[in-house]
């Protein structure tokens, strides 16, 4: 089985590869303020609202115009002068057939530039401490900071429409004067998240699955909880009142267009979007279809240890793997795997006919040479002959691991290199040669200075200095020609007085001993 083959699956992912397209959107009005806000508003229109009175209240707030801004996003292209009027941000999507909203909250999140995002209706009425409620509630009571958090604010209904006397969002606490439905949590009315968790978890899911009436922020908000963010319901002392108008669903008394009836073009769970509901049943974190702008942020941000692993973090995009790719590397793995059981019977059946050595012989030359990585060729006593890249390296087997591509490891930890594998060989066995002829000389010094002292062996049992393998190789030819002066004058760094000749009789006068004296003179006989 081929175990490298990162290039050849590079060169398969980009085979019919397409590079997402950006969401396309026209900015027709930008912030003007300076400093970062503290909370980021979406508000969103497909060309329905029939009035902007949501603008107005939540200019009304408690807290400092500067501390919140509002991003106000149209899914077509129609541009109000009260949206140009009142909020900071201005955009249109120019969207075709059936509306889309999430990819509305995803530029939004992307334009927006507070710590904190709110995706709430449209045209609700807010109360004056609602900034404040949503600020105080992402402050972590024990340690004063931010936290993680997906909090939601109920929306009271009614089936009255909206009074154009209303003054004061107060008012709408009077129960005897207004009549609200029973509560019933609405995920999709109000949702503050941080923005960092948001762009973290890809943002709002774009599956066509979205597209009309019946979707919303809980999607985003599940996924969050999916991840262990706790999902806080805010107490009723601040919640947003809505009033009725006409909609798809038909609800409130009115009788819906056709038109509009066909919004709800996707299954539903108590009129949320299955997919979300799914979703956050299966305990998903990311989109389905993620914003391709948001996905190159989320990316961006990740901090990956080493390069080795960086090569592997972009191969195919978003997107991912075709099927036919998947398909075609499986079918290559087989392929690979038959290939490799046919390799080890054929190489049984031939170690049986020729003999263990013949065959690592032939199977190493069969396949080492295409390899890109370091292979092993065989042993040389105390190295390991490596090919690699058309080289051969000499690698005593006490190095450890080495990496082929550093210069500097292969300098220091290598003995030999040679473009010649039988040139490699000889040399390494002309070292060991050498070596172990050296520790016998010493062996045999060591051996006659205790049988016969220190003074007779000519200083040949001295220990030698370590010397590179070109001089042990010079050493060793000079021995085998006879030439003993010259050998010694190499191992021992100094010119020696010793009579030329061959290695045995240069051994046998350097280890005859000398005659001694005996210690005391002896008595004549009488």
């Amino acid at each position: 089985m081929q175990p490298l083959n990162y290039g050849f699956v590079v060169k398969l992912s980009t085979l019919g590869r397409r590079r997402p397209k950006p969401t396309s959107f026209q900015v027709h009005k930008q912030s003007a303020r300076r400093g970062v806000p503290k909370v980021s508003i979406i508000l969103l229109d497909w060309s329905c609202r029939e009035s902007l009175h949501a603008l107005e209240w939540l200019e009304r707030q408690d807290v400092p115009r500067d501390q919140y801004e509002l991003i106000w996003v149209e899914l077509y292209g129609r541009v109000l002068p009260e949206a140009l009027e009142h909020a900071d941000v201005v955009v249109t999507l120019n969207q075709k057939g059936l509306y889309h909203k999430h990819v509305g909250y995803n530029v939004g999140l992307m334009l927006a530039r507070g710590e904190i995002v709110t995706i709430c209706d449209s045209d609700a009425v807010f109360p004056g401490d609602f900034v404040r409620s949503i600020v105080t509630s992402f402050c972590d009571p024990e340690t004063d900071e931010r936290r993680s958090l997906v909090l939601m604010h109920h929306e009271l209904r009614t089936s009255e429409t909206y009074p154009a006397s209303l003054g004061a969002a107060e008012e709408l606490k009077n129960h005897d004067r207004w009549h609200w439905w029973d509560i019933t949590p609405n995920a999709g009315a109000c949702m503050s998240v941080l923005r960092n968790d948001a762009l973290r978890f890809g943002g709002c899911d774009e599956c066509p699955s979205y597209r009309g009436y019946l979707c919303g922020p809980y999607d985003l908000g599940w996924r969050l909880v999916n991840a262990g963010i706790p999902e806080v319901w805010h107490d009723l002392s601040t919640v947003i009142w809505h009033f009725a108008h006409p909609d798809p669903v038909g609800i409130n008394g009115f009788a819906p267009s056709v038109r509009r009836l066909f919004e709800n073009s996707y299954p539903h769970v108590d009129l949320h979007a299955l997919t979300a509901v799914e979703h956050f049943s299966t305990g998903r974190l990311l989109p389905k279809r993620e914003n391709p702008d948001i996905h190159a942020l989320r990316m961006a941000r990740r901090k990956i240890g080493t390069a080795f692993e960086q090569k592997y973090s972009d191969i195919t995009g978003p997107g991912g793997f075709r099927p036919w790719q998947s398909i075609l590397l499986r079918m290559l793995l087989l392929a690979d795997l038959f290939a490799s059981a046919l390799r080890f019977k054929a190489r049984g059946a031939a170690t049986r006919l020729l003999g263990k050595p013949a065959v690592d012989w032939l199977y190493r030359w069969l396949f080492y040479r295409d390899s890109p990585g370091p292979t092993v060729v065989c042993e040389a006593v105390t190295h390991n002959i490596v090919h690699y890249q058309g080289t051969y390296y000499g690698v005593p087997q006490a190095a450890g691991p080495i990496d082929f591509r550093d210069r500097r490891q292969l300098a220091q930890r290598v003995t030999f290199v040679s473009r010649s594998r039988l040139v490699l060989t000889l040399r390494i066995w002309q070292m060991e040669i050498v070596q172990a002829l050296l520790r016998r000389i010493r062996r045999l010094a060591h051996t006659s200075r205790r049988l016969f002292g220190d003074g007779w062996h000519r200083d040949i049992g001295r220990p030698l200095p370590k010397v590179q393998p070109v001089v042990q190789v010079d050493l060793f030819a000079h021995l085998i020609s006879g030439d003993v002066p010259r050998a010694s004058s190499i191992a021992s760094g100094q010119p020696h007085e010793i009579r030329a000749g061959r290695v045995q009789e240069f051994l046998e006068e350097s280890f005859q001993p000398t005659r001694r004296q005996p210690a005391c003179p002896s008595l004549p006989k009488s």
